[in-house]
């Protein structure tokens, strides 16, 4: 696969290394003439005078879209007109009305759009889905997750805080990922309250501090945090069932190593069994696999609808922290 990539920065460089031995980075189109210069030095590839001329390109078959969420939708559009797969990274777009229109554009394409969670390309989690859906634990009763770091110097002044770039705060750029776990693995989500915080001061009303109460259509419940105030790097997403507790925490490197638990329900002893994960974070060259492997269903349209439903998720919490009540998540 022939691949151009638009954005030059730590997602650019993620996806790129993940790149199989039988694809070719061709070109890259980004603001920074220093960070796409970098990318060409470590990867290859030449540079692009705009993102609408590499889209354009007939020696690209697929582009990553790894630019700020706000510039998502019409990249992506663009990108499948001319006959290109697209990897758009999270959040799909500014909005779910957006996500939409987008995958309108694939199916009219003929063409892959997949939205980039690669928290479900982690080890753990898809073992602990096999867990789950092998139904041994009995029903799920509630899920508590927990992500977050602590907040930077100059973090307010990253594009990350720029309502023009982004569409939300802390829960909607990584969060989005607790709540898109939730969702493909124990939802659908149908009702959602919510409370949120802002209080390091970052820029138009973004907030900081996040957390969610969502109502699964199977049973059960999830509480989710997404904080700038963990101070220490932290991932940590438990599921408990009738029977048993399972639990994955950590990421690999600065979130500690990834570990996936079960804690069995027994008349005897407590029971503890825990699996580690160790080595580099492999969730990137399992997610460019899987799109790869989408792709190959030549002419046919692959939209899975996760972006979509991981925004209306988030923007029902946000309605939710306005109106001080339950909100029902956009169908």
């Amino acid at each position: 696969m022939r691949v151009g990539v638009v954005g030059a920065g730590l997602q650019a460089n993620r996806r790129l290394a993940a790149l199989g031995p039988n694809d070719e980075f061709v070109a890259v189109s980004a603001p920074s003439v220093d960070h796409v210069e970098q990318l060409i030095r470590r990867f290859g590839g030449v540079p692009a005078d705009s993102w609408q001329e590499l889209v354009r390109r007939d020696d690209v078959d697929a582009v990553i879209v790894a630019s700020p969420p706000r510039s998502h939708r019409d990249i992506s559009i663009a990108a499948l007109r001319s006959g290109k797969h697209v990897l758009c990274e999270k959040p799909l777009a500014a909005s779910s009305a957006d996500a939409t229109v987008m995958a309108e554009a694939a199916e009219t394409a003929g063409r892959v759009l997949h939205c980039g969670f690669n928290h479900r390309f982690h080890p753990a989690i898809p073992r602990l889905r096999e867990l789950l859906e092998a139904g041994g634990y009995g029903p799920v009763l509630a899920v508590n997750g927990s992500y977050g770091h602590g907040i930077r110097p100059g973090y307010a002044d990253e594009w990350r805080c720029d309502p023009a770039h982004v569409s939300g705060g802390q829960l909607m750029e990584q969060g989005i990922h607790l709540v898109d776990l939730v969702d493909h693995m124990l939802g659908p989500v149908d009702r959602v309250v919510a409370r949120l915080s802002r209080g390091f001061g970052l820029p138009a009303d973004l907030e900081d501090d996040a957390h969610v109460l969502l109502d699964l259509r199977p049973g059960g419940v999830a509480f989710l945090r997404s904080s700038l105030a963990q101070w220490r790097n932290r991932f940590w997403f438990e599921v408990t069932c009738l029977d048993a507790t399972l639990r994955v925490s950590g990421l690999g490197g600065s979130y500690g190593v990834e570990t996936l638990t079960v804690e069995p329900r027994t008349d005897g002893p407590f029971r503890r069994e825990t699996v580690e994960f160790r080595g580099a974070d492999p969730s990137w060259n399992h997610e460019w696999q899987y799109f790869r492997a989408l792709t190959g269903n030549s002419g046919a349209a692959v939209t899975d609808d996760a972006g979509r439903r991981a925004l209306a998720i988030v923007e029902a919490a946000y309605r939710s922290a306005t109106t001080d009540k339950w909100e029902e998540v956009d169908k």
